[in-house]
């Protein structure tokens, strides 16, 4: 969402025309993919931009199963590339996602896929250079007709917050921070048992999907905040000190993507201490912001990680922090 939002201001800084397809209310949500399905039906000469994740809206996948359907889907996706520069947003490759956040994998998203990612004169928009490589080799997608645009992070804003408890913010305990979505997949029990172990620095978690953190008897050094909007979340990644991704490096999808989180501590002033991902091995390397550490070490690193080290790694961020913003990422592309 925050990606979505990015690209939302985006265009309507460079005043472009732009059709939501998505709304709580199934009424409005239908009215509003009728709409948006007429204009694309007669859209010609026009430069188009979509989002992946509309198309999965505007055409649900219950309607992608119907063959029927499917062919007049494609048939019109095909169109639009004929007759416009129709640009698709990919932020994610749903089925080789879903493979390492262990959700339920669907064989439909694989076919999809094949189908999406090999219109004939379409423009593709990937989040990683990684992710570009593997689909532009997996698809045969010709150079000219796909670039790389990472996730990037909003300005930092100091903000009024809400608090379970403020304690932690004063406290000279490092303070290592991970912000995101805590469902299964993202190795978050492992992350609590190295924190059990090691009392002396605490860990500050933030996000969606973490109600079940709230039935632990976690221990005072683990604090659980509930989940922010994201100007808040920002400002509250500020107050710490190391920004943590824990991501399992043998995992195929997590060497792909570019965590939107990379950009979020970035921007928040915060090092990181990540595992050795691929793609980001390659988008900071020589970089002294990120500290790159297999799983497998992560509780002697933050056991011997010192207050020295972690401002010698804050000095490499403030070098670099602002490239990272959304701001100076997409004000490069005009998307003409």
């Amino acid at each position: 969402m925050a990606r979505n939002n990015a690209f939302y201001q985006r265009f309507l800084d460079l005043n472009a025309v732009s059709l939501n397809v998505y709304s709580k209310s199934i009424i409005k949500r239908l009215w509003m993919s009728i709409k948006a399905l007429w204009v694309l039906i007669f859209l010609k000469n026009k430069n188009i931009f979509i989002h992946q994740g509309s198309l999965f809206v505007l055409f649900p996948v219950f309607l992608m199963r119907i063959s029927f359907f499917k062919k007049w889907i494609f048939y019109l996706l095909n169109r639009l590339a004929r007759r416009n520069k129709f640009m698709l947003e990919v932020n994610d490759l749903p089925y080789e996602q879903s493979i390492d956040l262990e959700l339920h994998i669907d064989d439909i998203y694989k076919l999809l896929q094949d189908r999406l990612y090999t219109i004939k004169g379409c423009y593709y928009i990937f989040a990683s250079n990684e992710m570009a490589s593997y689909a532009a080799l997996k698809y045969s997608i010709q150079d000219k007709y796909f670039k790389v645009i990472i996730n990037g992070a909003p300005e930092l804003f100091d903000c009024p917050a809400i608090f379970n408890d403020e304690k932690w913010i004063t406290s000279t305990d490092i303070k290592f921070v991970y912000a995101g979505s805590l469902n299964k997949g993202r190795q978050i029990e492992d992350l609590l048992t190295i924190f059990r172990e090691n009392k002396n620095n605490l860990l500050i978690i933030l996000g969606n999907n973490g109600e079940w953190l709230k039935t632990l008897d976690l221990p005072a050094n683990i604090i659980y905040l509930g989940n922010f909007e994201e100007r808040e979340a920002h400002y509250l990644v500020s107050k710490c000190d190391v920004g943590i991704i824990p991501y399992n490096e043998e995992r195929f999808y997590y060497n792909l993507c570019f965590p939107t989180k990379v950009s979020f501590y970035l921007t928040a002033g915060l090092p990181i201490l990540t595992t050795p991902l691929k793609e980001l091995q390659q988008v900071f390397k020589d970089k002294k912001a990120l500290l790159f550490v297999s799983f497998t070490n992560w509780s002697t690193t933050i056991k011997n990680l010192n207050t020295s080290e972690i401002l010698i790694m804050k000095e490499s961020v403030k070098n670099i922090k602002d490239s990272y913003s959304w701001k100076a990422i997409l004000n490069e592309n005009k998307f003409d």
